[in-house]
């Protein structure tokens, strides 16, 4: 498994740091600054895909959340 995560972060680029500096900058000195925010293209790649997979389950099991809450769904 060691040897397994270790080839895959030698896959990964991680960008420059000097450039991830002047992002932050750029975040810190915004006048509206996001609550979060990703620094590199790995975040921005993948999570899409993520949040709309979690989304769909929140939505299929909508039902089961307001009735755990005691209500019934609106007709």
């Amino acid at each position: 498994m060691r040897e397994a995560l270790g080839a895959f972060m030698q896959t990964l680029d991680f960008g420059s740091p000097a450039a991830a500096g002047a992002a932050l900058l750029k975040v810190v000195d915004s006048d509206n600054p996001p609550l979060r925010v990703f620094f590199g293209t790995q975040g921005n790649d993948m999570l899409p895909q993520v949040y709309a997979d979690r989304l769909k389950t929140w939505a299929d099991w909508q039902d089961l959340a307001i009735e755990a809450q005691g209500s019934t769904p609106a007709a």
